[in-house]
């Protein structure tokens, strides 16, 4: 629970990060429909959304942006406007990088790897795991999943960062999807019934 904590202190640090600049339209929460096997997910921004499926009966939902994804492993979903980045033409690569930049600022020492074997041949789609260590040595890890959209970058973040929650963030890559729709009430309810469809 303790480490959990944790978590979500990492990820409202993360959550915080964009609000240097006023982004341009404030997202709309993330909204859950629940399935026979966890819950499918739709997060929207400007006049497309970002859906994704979270699966597994032990996943439970803390508040709209953070998630209880197994015992020990948590999950922040979050927006970073492409306008709090430099590169506007790589979207996925400047979103990683301003990551890093940010812990280097607030941590004795970062270590960042792509992780191509966990996206596949997508390319709308990149996963950087990041180990933030303080000035004692203790270290924090975290995938962060990043989806380009038109006005900047859907992110998934699950913590900690480890060898046996590779499977479940493939699992996540495989099911993050930018949808080029409103989010609108018609829309979702449109969600609704088809995940209760599957059921």
């Amino acid at each position: 629970m303790k480490y959990f904590s944790e978590l979500l202190l990492l990820g409202t640090l993360i959550l915080l990060l964009p609000v240097k600049g006023a982004p341009a339209e404030t997202p709309q929460d993330p909204i859950y429909v629940k399935t026979s096997n966890g819950w499918n997910a739709a997060y929207a921004h400007g006049n497309e959304y970002a859906e994704f499926r979270v699966t597994g009966n032990g996943a439970k939902l803390q508040d709209a942006y953070h998630i209880l994804l197994q015992k020990g492993v948590g999950m922040m979903v979050s927006f970073v406007d492409k306008k709090e980045l430099q590169n506007d033409k790589d979207l996925l690569s400047a979103h990683a990088q301003w990551e890093i930049d940010y812990w280097h600022q607030h941590a004795s020492k970062v270590e960042s790897n792509i992780r191509e074997d966990l996206t596949g041949t997508r390319k709308d789609v990149k996963v950087t795991e990041i180990k933030v260590y303080n000035d004692k040595g203790a270290q924090m890890s975290s995938y962060l999943i990043g989806l380009a959209a038109n006005d900047g970058i859907f992110v998934l973040s699950v913590s900690p960062a480890k060898k046996d929650v590779d499977p479940l963030v493939k699992e996540l890559v495989r099911s993050f999807k930018l949808v080029p729709r409103n989010l609108d009430a018609e829309e979702a309810k449109r969600l609704s019934s088809e995940a209760k469809a599957h059921r």
